[in-house]
């Protein structure tokens, strides 16, 4: 039987009664026993609190209800007493309340006869309480019944029914389990007897009611239902792994862990994958590894059920007493992202407060203003300094990198916040689209230092540790190395050479490729033959954004190879007309390259015979591999697979053998030939994580 109960650790609000449905008397309970003595009814009572959820869902979508009201105001004379204020407080002492909501019946003389603890959907509730307008269910009859010792496996099941209304789990738990002992397996399994594997006091995944659910989960399956079985035996495995998520386990329990993670990997559950991020976070836990903790939340907090933010939040409270600042920050970060996935004004407001405490213990780092850009520029200029803006996605990775570890460090704050309005602005939210467009961001961490009057005085773009990034910004505020002033220079018609290779790298380290390529064609345009093959400009030649296959810069490499090698030496030079080649295979085979034919991967392979590259054996078997799979020659593409994998190291697998593997999942009938070049691949995988990634989405 399905039950909300809301015991005292739950946090919620309580709205008023609607003026529709139930019709709740606002009296005292001895003025409700006059008026039941004088109709003739019984009295309910709803025993709430005003921070139960579950009671708040029972006034706002259930009571309201015609078909609520049709029955309530029937039979009984309704009333409801906050258990914390006035009569309430006296009258949770008298009749022991203990979890809420609780509704008792209570006779005209006041005696309670029947009680239901918790709430749920209307048809559902309104059975439970039918069940307690029938004398013979009534515990005091079921009691008697019972100490005759002669009681029949149906009114014991009565009595269970009883006993799960009134959550009395200590006596429950004794009658229940003496019914199970005189069920036959068949019973066991029919379909009456499923409230007690159903029931998560009952059947816990450590019971032995739950042992032979798993035992019997088809036959179960015939009876109940596929779906009721499987939700189940979800719900079994995420209750105990709440436990072990809130801390109620200790380290020396992460055996039991790892039994759940085999019997999690041979069930098709509901939820399932939700389930392995949180065993991910229940072993972090056990371990007391704060930094997995806060990772695996960092990762999927986008992805959490509304239900369980609240109980995933306050699982970090252990990080307050074993956390470092970093951490804290880290949390602090996080919180805001909880909040912003929280549905409910209310849940934001308590993960509000709940993650204020790490941002207390957090307190250092840049000051971010909640502004508009133009305010933030207005306060600027008041203040004679300039606005930092980090233009951001939320599914950046980089970008969350620094607004968790970079930005809350204090002396990235002491620097920033001594010169700049510091502006975070999402790029595909509110302001951010129209900025992005204003300023051309195509690549995520951007960070711009604009001028009082909204221009660009410096751009910078990716991560960074702290001190790096930090130093990176303080070069930029020196005039001359700031890209504003390196722009302006290049349009005022400056072509020197020393600085046209310095603007060149700036472009390239803010992505500005196409601005890149155009001022690379004036240097060298400008450059004699010996100065093009002299190191000093090798960084045009070495750069994947201006030297790709199909540029005058590539071609220029390729008919004066020897002259750069003997200018470079052949290792270097090989070194790039091999990333070349490759990193065009594997645009290809990831599907990124759609226009390169089986004639073009043919003609590389003439092209390189006369390189004699270091790498040419690589380099050879990456192109029959790329022309086996344009041609779609599945047979031909397990045979030089099988021959190239031998050759091919962490990056080869990656790039090239990964999305090839993944193609003949879906071509290759023998899964064992698959397997076989899994096995040879990871055999010279030196990256654990990478081969396990591999084995993970390829292997069986």
């Amino acid at each position: 039987m399905k039950r909300i109960v809301c015991l005292l650790i739950c946090v919620c609000g309580y709205f008023q009664l609607f003026s529709q449905g139930v019709d709740f008397k606002q009296i005292t309970l001895k003025e409700a026993l006059e008026q039941v003595k004088a109709q003739g009814k019984m009295v309910f009572v709803d025993c709430y609190t005003t921070w139960c959820g579950p009671c708040k869902m029972m006034t706002e979508e259930v009571f309201p209800q015609k078909e609520a009201g049709d029955f309530f105001n029937a039979h009984f004379v309704n009333v409801k007493f906050d258990m914390e204020k006035g009569e309430g407080k006296e009258l949770s002492k008298q009749f022991k309340i203990r979890a809420y909501p609780t509704f008792l019946l209570l006779n005209p003389e006041g005696k309670e006869t029947y009680r239901v603890v918790g709430g749920g959907e209307l048809q559902e509730f309104i059975l439970r309480v039918k069940r307690g307008l029938q004398k013979e269910n009534t515990l005091e009859v079921l009691e008697k019944e019972y100490k005759t010792g002669k009681m029949t496996k149906k009114r014991m099941l009565d009595y269970v029914l009883t006993l799960q209304d009134t959550y009395d789990n200590e006596r429950l738990k004794v009658v229940a389990d003496e019914l199970v002992k005189r069920l036959t397996s068949k019973e066991k399994m029919a379909k009456p007897y499923w409230v007690i594997y159903e029931d998560s006091f009952l059947s816990p995944l450590t019971s032995d009611n739950f042992a032979f659910l798993l035992k019997n989960k088809a036959a179960f399956e015939k009876s109940i239902g596929e779906e009721k079985v499987n939700q189940k035996i979800a719900s079994a495995y995420s209750g105990m792994l709440y436990s072990y998520v809130a801390g109620f386990a200790k380290k020396e329990d992460v055996g039991r862990l790892d039994v759940m993670q085999q019997q999690l990997n041979e069930y098709d559950l509901p939820g399932k994958e939700y389930l392995q991020t949180k065993l991910a976070l229940a072993y972090a836990r056990c371990n007391e590894d704060v930094n997995e903790m806060i990772s695996i939340l960092e990762r999927e907090v986008q992805n959490l059920p509304q239900a369980e933010l609240w109980t995933l939040a306050t699982s970090l409270q252990f990080v307050e007493k074993k956390g470092d600042k970093q951490q804290w920050q880290r949390v602090a970060a996080l919180g805001d992202q909880f909040v912003e996935s929280a549905a409910g004004e209310d849940l934001k407001g308590y993960l509000k407060s709940f993650f204020s405490r790490f941002k207390k213990l957090a307190s250092v780092g840049v000051y971010w203003e909640d502004l508009t850009l133009e305010q933030a520029l207005k306060k600027a200029e008041r203040a004679k300094s300039m606005v930092f803006m980090d233009c951001y996605t939320s599914w950046c990775g980089p970008c969350k990198y620094m607004t968790s570890n970079v930005f809350p460090q204090e002396i990235v704050g002491d620097y920033f916040n001594e010169h700049f309005v510091c502006l975070k602005v999402d790029m595909e939210k509110g302001e951010g689209p129209a900025l992005a467009k204003r300023y051309g961001i195509r690549a995520f961490p951007t960070f711009l230092i604009l001028r009082p009057d909204g221009s660009v005085y410096h751009k910078l773009l990716g991560s960074g540790e702290a001190d790096a990034f930090l130093r990176r910004v303080q070069e930029g505020m020196v005039e001359e190395n700031s890209t504003g002033y390196l722009d302006r220079l290049y349009e005022e018609g400056n072509r020197d050479k020393a600085f046209l290779s310095r603007y060149i790298q700036s472009l390239l380290s803010i992505y500005e490729e196409n601005k890149a390529k155009e001022v690379s064609a004036v240097l060298l345009g400008l450059l004699d033959e010996s100065e093009k093959v002299d190191s000093s400009y090798w960084f045009i030649f070495e750069s994947p954004a201006l030297t790709k296959k199909g540029t005058d810069h590539f071609k220029y490499l390729v008919d004066h190879r020897e002259e750069f090698i003997r200018s470079l030496g052949k290792t270097k030079v090989d070194n790039k007309l091999y990333a070349v080649y490759y990193n065009q295979l594997s645009y290809i085979l990831k599907g990124y390259d759609k226009k390169s034919t089986i004639e073009d991967v043919v003609n590389m392979k003439n092209e390189i015979k006369s390189f004699k590259l270091e790498k040419r054996k690589e380099l050879s078997a990456c192109i029959d591999i790329t022309e086996a799979y344009l041609k779609k020659d599945v047979k031909g593409l397990y045979s030089r697979c099988k021959k190239g994998f031998k050759l091919f190291h962490d990056d080869e697998a990656m790039n090239i053998a990964f999305p090839v593997l993944k193609y003949l999942k879906t071509e290759m009938k023998q899964e064992d030939d698959l397997q076989k070049l899994v096995l040879m691949l990871e055999a010279n995988i030196e990256d654990e994580s990478l081969r396990k990634y591999i084995s993970m989405n390829i292997g069986q």
